[in-house]
């Protein structure tokens, strides 16, 4: 379990369920806000596949915080990818998988972790780093938008873009996502009216 102190609050994470916690309480994670509008996302694709695509996921992710906190470049084709976009777009890793809690009316309501906070020319945002076969620039901006405002809400910094990092094998791209506060509280307030039309 993994614990943290955000704003006066305690996080934790416990890995083996997949259950973020602030003070006590069972609070749901980005990805379960998201399943409201993308919940039949991965319908129809065998569990085999998507158990092994993970575990990649995973291994990728953690070699990129690695390459960030230790400076240690492991032998997999994205994390040269990632090296090769970072010189090319000229961005900083300011921090990667930085706890946050999403609040609405100063109540914790959201925990996550996302992968990267970035700097290029002075500006600071936030990026996610995707591994998926394709990538889906939707899901991705309504993430990179719930992640953006829990950021803002614990450490007190606006974020000035959103970037994903789409690196599978040969594949590596820097992509630009919108930021859209209206569109992300209107997903929040419909994960929690679906919640409590569920009690």
């Amino acid at each position: 379990m993994q614990t943290w102190e955000i704003k006066g609050h305690i996080l934790e994470y416990i890995d083996e369920i997949h259950q973020y916690v602030v003070d006590g309480e069972c609070v749901p994670s980005i990805t379960q806000i998201l399943k409201v509008k993308f919940g039949k996302k991965y319908d129809g694709i065998d569990k085999d596949v998507l158990t092994k695509a993970a575990e990649k996921g995973t291994a990728v992710h953690e070699a990129i915080e690695n390459l960030c906190k230790n400076g240690v470049v492991e032998d997999l084709k994205e994390v040269k990818n990632f090296l090769f976009l970072q010189k090319q777009y000229k961005f900083e890793v300011l921090d990667n998988e930085v706890p946050i809690i999403l609040f609405k009316d100063n109540k914790p309501i959201v925990g996550g972790r996302l992968d990267l906070v970035l700097k290029i020319d002075d500006e600071v945002g936030g990026g996610d780093i995707k591994r998926t076969a394709t990538l889906d620039k939707e899901y991705l901006a309504y993430q990179l938008n719930l992640y953006r405002i829990g950021y803002r809400q614990c450490y007190d910094i606006e974020w000035k873009f959103l970037k994903g990092l789409h690196l599978r094998e040969d594949t590596r791209k820097f992509v630009d996502l919108p930021i859209n506060e209206e569109m992300t509280w209107k997903l929040i307030n419909e994960y929690l009216e679906k919640e409590k039309n569920n009690e």
